[in-house]
């Protein structure tokens, strides 16, 4: 298919075995960069062409619709395989291979491999049954296996028919064409090649490809000579060759086995011309290594796209984030180090929150000083201890007045009459009347005190009870505080651990990119050497396109200056999660108030009522 007429012999003499050797490196490539999901489909192109290069010989069979691509194969196999329709042409590129078991195999566009026995081959091509259509529309490509002996050498792709494109070129997949040895471009004598065929024919010129033309339908045309003649002095500076034939000819020839017919077909030219193709591994040699040569391009493209698009650029950026520098990994730790310490005494002083707590008093004023000791139902209770002391703040207020008042009237009394006020007393004197007033007063305020005693006992009683009711309950606060220091510290760590897994996540990302910088290395280090040896079949302008090829792609920095390595060695640092064993050093003190403790001990006696006697 590539024209290589011109290439000097001195450098095609060692082909048979360049080519293994080539396809050796190779698969050493394939298997460095098969590991980077990001070029799977650019190592799925090596790998074809690895499999190409020990494949048989490649044909393509490529024609406008109804010019007898599929008759020719007929022909070629001596039997009707390929249904033939001229209503519905190949509707699937088919590849026609050697199989000791005759059999289908259809590769569907989702993977799946499905076998069919050979009679199904026409729902598969050409059927224009419901069942025919969807089947097509979910297929890629078949494999035929036939046993045919001139399959041993070669693989016959009968294809489907060319299609206008933009700009009026006919459209073959690209891809197929690239991978065949030979390309027989099918005319039907007397159809001349449309302009779309011709572009798509120079298109490949400019690219070293040469068809075979093949002109079929002799039998049917009496001017097929002229046909011939001008077809060639129109397009043969596009075509290698040109073979005049009659596929129809050949198929009856082989099935009624009449000699002259085969003769008349022509079909000899065509069957010598499919083995020089097979036999020419020089051919074969420099074709491969020019569709290495393109695909090393393919590669160049990837690695340069690859550090400005995900996953490798959010890889790089998130790396830079969490381990982008040694020293602040470690100023890092060191902080949270600090922040923990702070954990573990603030976790101390809430162990000890009730230490000194030993009355009511101390209790409250505790209480008011810590925040996580301050709710609905603990404010409850402060109302209640507060109401308690206030009702005996003011019993020992009214007490204490009541005490002056009667101290000052008995100071009084024993000045005038010699007697204190509880002492009988039975005479007459002109200030009698200003004690019985007085101690009617003071009478009066005794009546209050008790009824003051009484509100104290009141509220003592709810006191003592809230009291029992809210320990526990301010324990609870207490333990509940410190669980959520340790949460605290558990969510420190957790994020530490975070981070680590991100870190550990995104470097194992690059690392995934870490066989491409291989495959830089394995390219410059034993494929380029390899291929500028001056045995290999490669013209100068082949070996320049190679070298600015390595070149560029060497030049692509994929390391990023060491960051994966520095990404790795902050993983191993400072990974184990920060200690915070307080339980046992800081034990937790209960707070165990009795009733002795709460309530006061020395409430003033309530004072007795007066009931002095004077005589009138």
């Amino acid at each position: 298919m590539t024209n290589i007429d011109h290439t000097p012999i001195e450098y095609t003499t060692s082909a048979n075995n360049i080519l293994p050797q080539f396809v050796d490196q190779l698969r050493q490539l394939y298997g460095i960069i098969a590991q980077n999901t990001y070029v799977k489909d650019t190592a799925k192109h090596l790998n074809r062409i690895i499999q190409d290069a020990n494949n048989q010989t490649m044909i393509l069979i490529v024609g406008k619709q109804r010019v007898g691509k599929t008759t020719l194969v007929n022909g070629l196999l001596g039997r009707e395989v390929l249904s033939v329709n001229d209503q519905h042409p190949t509707g699937v590129n088919t590849f026609i291979r050697y199989g000791e078991q005759e059999e289908i195999k259809a590769y569907f566009l989702d993977g799946v491999v499905a076998i069919f026995d050979l009679s199904k081959l026409e729902l598969l091509t050409t059927g224009d049954t419901f069942a025919s259509q969807i089947l097509r529309e979910h297929l890629d490509y078949l494999e035929v296996y036939l046993k045919n002996d001139l399959l041993k050498s070669v693989t016959i792709i009968d294809s489907v028919s060319l299609e206008a494109g933009g700009g009026e070129m006919a459209y073959f997949s690209e891809a197929l064409m690239n991978r065949v040895d030979e390309i027989f471009w099918v005319l039907r004598s007397g159809s001349r090649a449309i302009d779309a065929e011709l572009l798509l024919m120079d298109t490949l010129k400019h690219k070293g490809v040469e068809p075979l033309c093949v002109i079929n339908g002799i039998d049917a045309d009496e001017h097929a000579d002229a046909f011939i003649t001008a077809e060639q002095q129109r397009i043969g500076h596009l075509m290698s060759d040109f073979i005049a034939i009659s596929a129809t000819n050949a198929l009856a020839a082989k099935q009624t086995d009449n000699l002259e017919l085969w003769q008349k077909s022509q079909y000899d030219y065509l069957i010598a011309h499919i083995h020089r193709v097979a036999e020419n591994s020089e051919k074969k040699t420099y074709a491969i290594l020019i569709r290495f040569l393109q695909w090393l391009e393919r590669f160049r493209f990837e690695l340069t796209v690859i550090p400005r698009r995900d996953p490798f650029q959010s890889a790089v950026e998130n790396i830079e984030k969490y381990a982008g520098d040694t020293q602040f990994e470690f100023s890092r730790y060191q902080r949270d180090l600090a922040i923990v310490k702070e954990y573990e005494q603030e976790y101390e002083q809430v162990a000890n929150t009730f230490t000194h707590v030993q009355t009511l008093y101390q209790l409250l004023q505790t209480i008011s000083q810590h925040d996580y000791l301050q709710d609905e139902k603990v404010e409850k209770f402060t109302e209640i201890a507060v109401y308690y002391q206030q009702m005996l703040r003011e019993y020992r207020t009214m007490h204490s007045e009541y005490s002056r008042e009667y101290e000052r009237l008995d100071a009084q009394h024993k000045k005038i009459h010699g007697k204190g006020l509880m002492k009988a007393f039975f005479g007459q004197h002109t200030q009698n009347e200003f004690f019985k007033e007085r101690v009617q007063k003071l009478n009066e305020q005794q009546v209050v005190c008790v009824a003051q005693y009484d509100n104290v006992l009141q509220a003592e009683t709810s006191m003592l009870q809230a009291v029992r009711d809210i320990q526990p309950y301010l324990v609870n606060l207490v333990k509940e505080r410190m669980s959520r220091i340790e949460q605290k510290v558990q969510e420190l760590n957790q994020q530490r651990a975070k981070e680590k897994r991100q870190l550990k996540r995104y470097a194992e990302k690059l690392n995934e990119f870490s066989c491409l910088i291989e495959a830089q290395g394995y390219i410059k280090e034993h494929l380029q050497p390899f291929l500028m040896q001056e045995q290999m079949p490669l013209k100068a302008k082949d070996l320049e396109m190679l070298e600015e090829t390595v070149q560029a792609i060497l030049s692509i920095d994929l390391s990023r200056n060491g960051l994966l390595a520095r990404s790795q060695m902050n993983n191993k640092m400072e990974s184990i999660a920060i200690p915070f064993d307080v339980k046992e050093m800081y034990p937790q003190q209960c707070l165990m108030l009795q009733e002795e403790d709460v309530k006061s001990n020395d409430i003033p006696e309530i004072p007795n009522k007066l009931a002095i006697q004077y005589a009138e």
